[in-house]
């Protein structure tokens, strides 16, 4: 809400609608430069020649902008309060565009204090009542002529019970019934209540807003000849070469084609301290580049990319409600129209049935009983607290998918982890080979790294360490069996390497004594139906898994366990170190789900299931709470998990329960509190208990006193450190100096 003074939901939802503004100027006027002198038009594309075609104008990219934004905007709920959040008149908002001085004049500010000096002169003219009544209608105009215009317009296109109306219907019948000076502070306080709203939600949007600052306008196309030319980040395709200088954002996802980059990430990850990337791995897009020029390999497209992926996971967050949003919703819809009707039989009824009964004392009742009555607390102050919460939470580099995840979220009890690359850090190393007799170790290591050449397991990398000679340049056949083994094909022969289950599943016979693993995990190694040897490979816990299953504990997580597709015996040995309740191992995806769906059914709350991601989607799917570690560059993260954690730090888990605690118990003080200071005042109204002043406070003094409590939500001080502000800006400058 701005200068209409606009009473609704929207005001919520403006962090959503700003970051849509953003995009669609960054997509529609891109200032480029080209550093071979082509001309370059307001979208970004070359007027002489493109180094390929990207199948795409960028009239097409801007048009699917607009219908995003378009259908992000449509899906209110059609209540009143979404739909007059574009009250204010057209004429004034032109005005204000075209003449910056007018839009100080009729700023919410100076609307406020230009009406509260003719309310006060009012008030001082009241032995002189024509003048008096002069200067309280010109306040009332001013401070509410915006109000009455929105009012106007939703009679005329059928919207007739807002929130508007209502405070019109209250200022015009306090004038009629010769209360001039409490229909001048119906609009004043009505306006005072709006600007303050105004001033507090306007924080909500700003972790959102700096979001759609990460995407670049900007990206520094490397062409054949090796010259550099600016093109808009949309027209770039993968495949292309970039060029990112010192300071800069990443415009694209892609692989690092330099030495090594350093790179801020702590506006993606919260990360405070910047993360020094190798040649060849990734790099995505928002990051900030360090001191010196790096050259990328971009690998998707800007829909595709990282941020872009994130973005659309906050806007999408908004209209993911909760059924106590949903019902305060619906609740304003019915419940506007029978408050009139209520407020009309009030003033009209005791009349005809009363002796001695007068329209004006009546008539007055029922302005008091229209006025506290305004719903506008309840509706703005419930979604305003979840945006704030979720705000919190994407600070921590934690996005929650709407206020439907984050009520689920405070409800937690019982927690589920997978164990590999989640609880450990994925880093396996060969601690310990044992060759079968007559096999020696070279011997093994060759087989073994043939098989797992192609793997996707984290095991695997550890093995091919020992050959990487090999790796592609022998043909092999290689079939890989999610959460088994693989199986390879070569020089005719056949290779498996994986679990006990899997070599025994194809009939060979694994010596007992490979099994005495220590806690280790172990990879077995068959060529032709016979065993081989083993590799025992040992992955390392989490600095901060102890820790983070200690603060879960804490808020009351009743039920912990690990499950894995690794060995019983690592799978255990990980339990006992976390000292969690249950650890199970050797376990199938399938597996998975069926002890998941039992781990639920027996919890008294929520079921969280936290993994990383691409292995674990099912699983995230099926738990009443999906958490994806590290899943800021997978496409399966994004898709299956309800909430995505961007770094792979656990401690954010319990943060994020700590959030979503903080905002439901909000959220419930909110209903609480509104819902009992205007139910006292309305009895009170109704029996002549209660002045039109005490009426003002109900809506307007508990609307901001909800909105501010809502604002609560977005802070939390019990939670792990952050980057703040100061570092990113050091960490930036220092940078630049060591550039310069």
């Amino acid at each position: 809400m701005s200068a209409s003074n606009t009473c609704n939901i929207n005001n919520a939802k403006s962090a959503i609608r700003n970051v849509n503004n953003t995009r669609e100027t960054n997509t529609h006027f891109t200032p480029a430069v080209s550093h071979d002198h082509d001309q370059i038009d307001c979208c970004g594309s070359s007027s002489t020649s493109t180094p390929h075609d990207h199948h795409t104008s960028c009239c097409s990219s801007c048009d699917e902008e607009a219908l995003t934004e378009a259908a992000l905007l449509s899906s209110s709920c059609g209540c009143p309060y979404c739909d007059d959040d574009q009250s204010e008149n057209a004429f004034i908002r032109d005005l204000k565009k075209r003449h910056p001085f007018l839009a100080v004049l009729l700023s919410n500010r100076a609307r406020l204090i230009s009406g509260t000096v003719f309310f006060i002169a009012g008030m001082l003219m009241q032995n002189n009542s024509a003048t008096a009544l002069a200067f309280f209608i010109v306040s009332s105009l001013i401070a509410g002529a915006d109000v009455m215009w929105a009012a106007l317009k939703g009679i005329f296109s059928g919207r007739l019970f807002s929130e508007h109306f209502l405070m019109t219907i209250a200022a015009i019948g306090a004038l009629i019934i010769g209360k001039p000076a409490e229909s001048s502070a119906v609009m004043l306080f009505y306006l005072l209540g709006s600007s303050l709203e105004e001033r507090a939600t306007a924080q909500t949007s700003r972790s959102i807003h700096a979001l759609a600052d990460l995407r670049p306008r900007i990206a520094h196309l490397i062409t054949e000849d090796g010259s550099v030319v600016d093109y808009a980040p949309h027209e770039l395709q993968p495949g292309d070469r970039i060029r990112v200088y010192a300071g800069e954002r990443v415009p694209l996802d892609g692989l690092l084609e330099s030495n090594q980059a350093q790179l801020d990430y702590s506006a993606l990850t919260g990360e405070s301290l910047p993360k020094v990337i190798e040649e060849g791995n990734e790099i995505l897009a928002g990051a900030i580049n360090g001191p010196s020029a790096v050259d990328i390999h971009v690998t998707r497209n800007e829909h595709d990319s990282a941020i872009t992926r994130i973005l659309d996971l906050a806007q999408r967050a908004s209209l993911r409600k909760t059924k106590i949003e949903t019902f305060t919703t619906r609740f304003a819809r019915v419940y506007t129209p029978i408050v009139v009707i209520l407020a009309a039989l009030l003033a009209f009824l005791p009349t005809w049935l009363i002796p001695g009964a007068t329209l004006a004392v009546w008539g007055y009742r029922a302005l008091n009983f229209l006025v506290i009555s305004c719903p506008c607390a309840l509706v703005i102050s419930v979604p305003l607290a979840f945006i704030s919460g979720m705000g919190n939470a994407s600070r921590r580099g934690i996005l929650i998918r709407g206020s439907t995840s984050l009520d689920a979220l405070s409800n937690v009890t019982t927690c589920v982890f997978d164990k590999t690359g989640t609880l450990t850090t994925g880093q396996f190393s060969v601690c310990r080979i044992v060759a079968a007799e007559g096999i020696s170790e070279e011997q093994l290591t060759y087989y073994a790294a043939l098989a797992e050449q192609y793997a996707s397991h984290p095991t695997a990398e550890a093995i091919r360490i020992f050959r990487q000679d090999l790796i592609g340049r022998v043909p092999c056949a290689v079939e890989e069996w999610a959460g088994k083994g693989v199986r390879a094909k070569i020089e005719e022969k056949e290779l498996l390497a994986g679990n006990r289950a899997w070599l025994e599943e194809n009939i060979v016979r694994v010596p007992a004594d490979a099994e005495l693993a220590h806690g280790a995990t172990l990879v077995h190694i068959a060529l032709d139906k016979i065993w081989i040897g083993t590799f025992y490979v040992e992955d390392t816990l989490r600095s901060t898994a102890k820790e983070a299953i200690h603060r879960l504990r804490e808020l009351g997580v009743s039920r912990m366990a690990i499950f894995s597709g690794d060995t019983n015996d690592a799978t255990t040995e990980v339990g006992r170190r976390l000292s969690v309740d249950a650890a199970f191992g050797s376990m199938m995806p399938e597996d998975k789900l069926k002890y998941l769906e039992k781990e639920r059914d027996a919890s008294k709350g929520k079921t969280l299931f936290v993994g990383d991601g691409i292995n674990d989607a099912p699983a995230l799917r099926l738990a009443d709470v999906g958490i994806a570690m590290g899943g800021l560059g997978t496409d399966a993260a994004i898709e299956a998990a309800d909430v995505v954690v961007m770094t792979d730090e656990l401690n954010r888990i319990p943060d994020a329960i700590a959030i979503a605690r903080k905002t439901v118990g909000i959220v419930r003080q909110n209903v609480v509190f509104i819902l009992l200071i205007k139910t006292t005042l309305l009895l009170l109204s109704a029996l002549g208990l209660s002045a039109l002043w005490a009426a003002i406070f109900a809506d307007t003094g508990v609307m901001v006193l909800s909105v501010l409590n809502a604002l609560r939500a977005s802070h939390h001080r019990a939670l792990s450190p952050i980057d703040q502000e100061t570092n990113y800006h050091v960490t930036r400058i220092a940078w630049r100096r060591s550039s310069d």
